[in-house]
């Protein structure tokens, strides 16, 4: 998957709108995620099965567009969890935190605008989709436009 930014929306500004959630749950498809991860200067953890597994995030290569939409470029990350494997401990310096991500898209388009909140309070918002930047997908556009007038709007 791509994780799209997009540099000219301020997380500040998103935080202080009265119910920006509930507004898109309104009109577009919505899907919980919460992870309980485990933070270390190594990689991350997840309970998975009973089982303890070791993962690390992998950013391959980053592309930035500007005027994706009218005044707003586009900053596009490529990136994986690479599951290491089982490991049956964790080093002492670590601190646990629980993230709740949640997803909107349109129908059954796979574009999403992400908001992920942790301690109830939005921590990152961007966009997932598996087109690449230089695509030029008119989905992908049109999708990330819709999200970006609700997402602007008062």
């Amino acid at each position: 998957m791509m994780k799209y930014y997009i540099p000219e929306i301020n997380l500040r500004d998103v935080r202080n709108k009265n119910n920006i959630i509930q507004k898109f749950e309104n009109i577009y498809n919505k899907e919980i995620v919460v992870e309980k991860l485990i933070l270390s200067i190594d990689g991350f953890y997840k309970i998975e099965n009973k089982n303890l597994i070791k993962y690390k995030l992998i950013e391959k290569n980053y592309n930035y567009l500007t005027n994706f939409i009218e005044n707003y470029s586009l900053i596009g990350i490529d990136f994986y969890e690479k599951k290491i494997g089982e490991i049956f401990s964790i080093p002492n310096e670590n601190n646990t935190i629980n993230i709740e991500k949640i997803k909107f898209n349109i129908g059954k388009s796979e574009n999403y605008i992400v908001f992920e909140k942790t301690n109830k309070k939005i921590t990152d918002i961007y966009f997932l989709s598996k087109k690449k930047i230089d695509e030029h997908n008119i989905f992908f556009n049109n999708d990330v436009s819709s999200f970006i007038n609700l997402l602007m709007s008062n």
